[in-house]
């Protein structure tokens, strides 16, 4: 794990606890200006219903002004405590505060009275018959009629317009009446809501932003000294395991020399000869893992594929396999050339090693768009059964025998995946009709 990995993991972890945070708290406001809303348009709701009732007006309170003192003071002294219907009462009122619930007119008959509201009628005609208009300041009858034709034409007959509620209801005898409410204070309150939840969110986001990029260092720390420990004892265990395994092919080959080679020396130098392979894997394993940044130039990749894989041709025809290539030209594209080769390498080897006996390799490369696509296809006739989701994790093999004749371990894919995610590319492997296919795609990057 590089300086870049880490840098990646860090930013990965700002980015997706900032906008943790940020969904969080997004939710919490609108779920706040919601409730506000449902509570207002509830409550508009029900004084509409009352002036429904009425016939556009509001009922006035019916009861004298003046009272005497005597009328109201208790007759008898009590202990403070509230009944259960007083309780009731009060519940029932804290639930109209919250949510515009319950009988407005009977819980706050003086607060729906001093509602700011006109109405007009219409009969059944859709002419203006009535306009109340009296508990509104500034309005005269001809407006009113053209605002109450207005809501008439939207198609929602319930609804807002700027500070204004407005609704469309029926009336008994076939004509509508419209009703419009105004809540600026209401309106009003909900839009400093809002503000205050957008403020409180951006700057909490900014806060939570930089006390991430905190925190992550603190966080990414014990991956660092993780993967330092972990290059330590891949490189402490190769250079340890070289010395036996020195020792062992010396000895085996001074014992072939004295008594002649054997079926077991034979066997001995095979094992030697794969352990000595395995260590080299592990090193390159951490090299790979310790891979610094890319070094990007515009490279002409057809001479590039065309190179490494006529060095495999040998290879293959000496296995009884045959190497072709199909290469676009010209393909100039830019991309880390000792990156692009090593790729190439793996794929090349992994494809003659596994290719079945008397097979056939192939090695394409073209331009497709502003990506460069290579593909490296072998005959599998055995693959059609095979994990393929699991190819390009090290040490697995599709063999699940183990079987160590072809001499793989495993991982030179993992190494493969590794580079391509370097280039900022994709990888992928499929099988059809006998033929396995490894697809590469690099999307050209900027120096």
């Amino acid at each position: 794990m590089n300086e870049r990995h880490l840098r990646k993991i860090r930013n990965q972890f700002i980015l997706v606890s900032t906008l943790s945070f940020f969904g969080v708290m997004l939710l919490m406001g609108g779920l706040i200006y919601a409730f506000s809303e449902v509570a207002v348009r509830n409550e508009v709701r029900q004084i509409m219903s009352v002036i429904v009732e009425n016939d556009g007006e509001i009922p006035d309170s019916g009861t004298s002004a003046t009272y005497e003192a005597r009328e109201f003071l208790p007759t008898a002294p009590t202990d403070g405590t509230l009944t259960e219907e007083e309780l009731n009462a009060l519940m029932e009122w804290n639930l109209q505060q919250l949510f515009g619930r319950g009988n407005l007119l009977e819980q706050s008959p003086d607060y729906i009275r001093s509602t700011s509201y006109f109405a007009v009628l219409f009969d059944a005609e859709g002419e203006a018959e009535r306009v109340t208009a009296s508990h509104i300041w500034g309005l005269d009858g001809a407006r009113a009629v053209r605002f109450a034709r207005m809501a008439r034409d939207r198609r929602s007959r319930f609804g807002s317009i700027g500070c204004y509620y407005y609704g469309v209801f029926d009336r008994a005898d076939e004509g509508e009446m419209v009703i419009y409410i105004d809540r600026t204070g209401q309106v009003s309150s909900m839009n400093r809501i809002l503000f205050s939840v957008l403020t409180i969110l951006g700057v909490g986001t900014i806060l939570a932003f930089f006390l991430m990029r905190v925190l992550s260092v603190r966080i990414v720390r014990s991956e660092v000294k993780n993967a330092e420990r972990q290059r330590q004892f891949i490189t402490n265990a190769s250079h340890e395991l070289k010395t036996p395994l020195a020792v062992i092919r010396a000895n085996t080959e001074m014992q072939e020399m004295t008594a002649g080679e054997t079926e077991w020396t034979s066997s001995t130098m095979r094992q030697v000869a794969r352990m000595s392979g395995l260590v080299e894997n592990l090193v390159k394993i951490a090299r790979a893992d310790e891979r610094g940044s890319v070094e990007l130039a515009r490279v002409d990749a057809a001479h590039i594929v065309a190179e490494t894989a006529d060095s495999f041709v040998p290879v293959a025809e000496g296995d009884g396999k045959r190497l072709t290539r199909e290469i676009e030209t010209p393909l100039e594209f830019v991309t880390d050339e000792s990156l692009l080769r090593q790729l190439l390498t793996l794929l090349l080897d992994n494809a003659v090693k596994y290719c079945d006996e008397g097979g056939a390799v192939s090695c394409r490369a073209r331009r497709s768009g502003k990506a460069l696509e290579l593909s490296v296809s072998n005959d599998f006739a055995a693959g059609k059964s095979v994990d393929y989701s699991r190819f390009f994790d090290r040490f697995y093999r599709a063999d699940s025998s183990h079987n160590t004749d072809r001499g793989g371990y495993g991982i030179g894919l993992s190494i493969a995946e590794g580079i391509v995610k370097s280039l900022r590319g994709e990888i992928d492997v499929f099988w059809k009709d006998g033929v396995i296919t490894f697809r590469v795609t690099l999307r050209e990057r900027r120096r």
